[in-house]
C-alpha cells in the first residue's frame, strides 16, 4: 500500500546485501560462544568420516533461509519499535487511512469483520476514515460485520442483506426509508437477527423479553439464542408497527408485529403484512396490556401487581390515578378492603387497568419494570389466566421457540 501512495522507491540492493552478509558474521560471532559443544562433536564426526568441514565448523546465518530483501524493511516508532507491533485497532486504524490516502491508486477495499479488535469508539473512527459518512464515495469498501454498532454508523443505502438460496444468493438494498433507517439508529441489532418482533412500545418489548426469561428458567431455548430480537416502534398508532414490520419482513427476515388493540389500523395494513407472512400478536377487541393482566390474571397475580406498583410510584399516586379514572368514587383503600372480603371483581379489574395506564405516568410502563412483571409475576401465574390471555402468550411462546 505505500507503494502506492509515492512514486519514491528505496534502491537498496547494494545495501541490502551489506546488511545480510554483516548479519550473518555477527550471527556467527555470537552463536560460536553457545554451541562449542555442539561443532566440536560435528568436526570429530567429519573428519571420522572423512568429511572436510575445514579446521571447525561455524554456526551462522543459512543464506537461502534468510534474506534480506526490500520486504524485510518495516516501518519503525521513533523509539524503535516496529509498527507492525501496534494494537489490532491501531493497526487497522492506521491501515484504513492509508487505504483511503491510496484510494486514486487502489480505490477498492475489503474488510470481514470489521468491528474485529476495535472499541465501539474506535469502530466509528475507523467508518469514518473510509468515508462512510463522506457525500461522495473515496473509495468503494465490501464489509462484513457482526457488531451493531457498526451498523449504527451506516445509512440504509450502505447496507446489504445477504440471502442464501437453493440455486442462488440474493443481495437486497436496506434502502432509505424512514422504516429502515430509524431500525439502524435505535435497534440496529434487528438486522443481525434471524427473527424480529415489532413490539408497539418499550412495555411490549419488556413483557416479551420477561416472557422468554421466565420459558428459559424452566428450560426453554430464548429467543435470543434462537436469533431473536426486538425492535421498540416507540408508541403511537399501530399502523407505525406494521409498517416498521413490513420493511423488515421485505428483507427476508422473519417477522411478528406486537400491539396494543386500542387503536384500529388503517384498513388494508394488517391483511396485507399478514399474507405476505408476517405474524401479528395483539389482545382482544379494545383492550391494551395493562387491561389484560388486570383483568384476566388470578387475584394472587393482582395481589402482586399492586405490591409492585406501590414499590415503584408510590401508594400516594396509585390512588390518585383511582380516584381520577373512578371520578372520586373508589380509593386504593377500597380496592384493598373489597379484595379481603370477596375478591377483585370485574369493575374494579377494569378500573385498575385504566388507571395503571395513564399516560406518561404508567404504574409499569419502562421496559425494564414490564420485564419484571412478566418474569416474576405473569410467568409464574399463566397456568391459572384466562384461557384468551394464554391464547395470547402462548402465540408469543410459539414464535419465539421456533429455531
Amino acid at each position: 500500500m505505500l507503494n502506492r501512495l509515492t512514486d519514491e522507491r528505496a534502491e537498496l540492493g547494494a545495501e541490502l546485501a551489506r546488511a545480510a552478509r554483516q548479519a550473518r558474521a555477527n550471527f556467527g560471532n555470537q552463536a560460536a560462544g553457545h554451541l562449542t559443544q555442539t561443532l566440536e562433536v560435528v568436526q570429530r564426526t567429519a573428519q571420522h568420516l572423512g568429511v572436510s568441514v575445514g579446521a571447525m565448523p561455524q554456526a551462522l546465518l543459512d543464506a537461502h533461509s534468510v534474506s534480506i530483501g526490500e520486504g524485510a524493511i518495516a516501518l519503525h516508532s521513533d523509539t524503535g519499535i516496529p509498527l507492525r507491533s501496534l494494537g489490532t485497532g491501531s493497526s487497522r486504524l492506521l491501515v484504513a487511512g492509508l487505504q483511503r490516502a491510496a484510494a486514486s491508486a487502489a480505490p477498492i477495499a475489503l474488510v470481514d469483520e470489521v468491528e474485529y479488535g476495535l472499541e465501539p469508539h474506535r469502530l466509528m473512527r475507523f467508518l469514518d476514515s473510509l468515508g462512510a459518512k463522506d457525500a461522495a464515495a473515496p473509495l468503494q469498501v465490501f464489509m462484513t460485520t457482526h457488531s451493531p454498532v457498526a451498523l449504527r454508523e451506516l445509512s440504509g443505502s450502505q447496507l446489504f442483506v445477504v440471502r442464501s438460496g437453493p440455486q442462488r444468493h440474493s443481495v437486497m438494498a436496506a434502502g432509505e426509508a424512514n422504516e429502515v433507517q430509524s431500525t439502524l439508529r435505535k435497534d440496529p441489532e434487528a438486522f443481525l437477527a434471524k427473527s424480529i418482533i415489532v413490539c408497539e412500545g418499550a412495555s411490549e418489548v419488556g413483557f416479551a423479553r420477561g416472557l422468554d426469561q421466565w420459558w428459559g428458567s424452566l428450560g426453554a431455548t430464548s429467543f435470543l439464542a434462537h436469533g431473536g430480537a426486538y425492535v421498540d416502534v416507540g408508541g403511537g398508532s399501530p399502523d407505525n408497527s406494521l409498517i416498521r414490520g413490513t420493511a423488515l419482513q421485505n428483507l427476508g427476515y422473519r417477522v411478528m408485529v406486537f400491539v396494543d388493540a386500542d387503536k384500529p389500523s388503517t384498513a388494508g395494513l394488517p391483511e396485507a403484512f399478514l399474507a405476505a407472512g408476517g405474524q401479528i400478536l395483539t389482545w382482544r377487541p379494545g383492550l391494551t396490556l395493562e387491561d389484560e393482566i388486570f383483568r384476566h390474571l388470578s387475584d394472587q397475580a393482582l395481589d402482586a401487581l399492586l405490591a409492585k406498583a406501590e414499590t415503584i410510584v408510590g401508594a400516594e399516586l396509585m390512588n390518585a390515578h383511582i380516584q381520577t379514572k373512578s371520578q372520586g368514587r373508589v380509593t386504593l383503600h377500597d380496592i384493598k378492603a373489597e379484595r379481603l372480603i370477596q375478591g377483585y371483581l370485574p369493575a374494579t379489574r377494569e378500573l385498575l387497568g385504566a388507571a395503571s395506564r395513564i399516560r406518561n405516568s404508567g404504574w409499569f410502563k419502562s421496559l425494564t419494570t414490564y420485564q419484571e412483571v412478566a418474569r416474576d409475576i405473569v410467568g409464574p401465574s399463566l397456568q391459572n389466566a384466562d384461557p384468551g390471555f394464554m391464547a395470547v402468550t402462548n402465540q408469543l411462546w410459539t414464535f419465539t421457540s421456533a429455531p
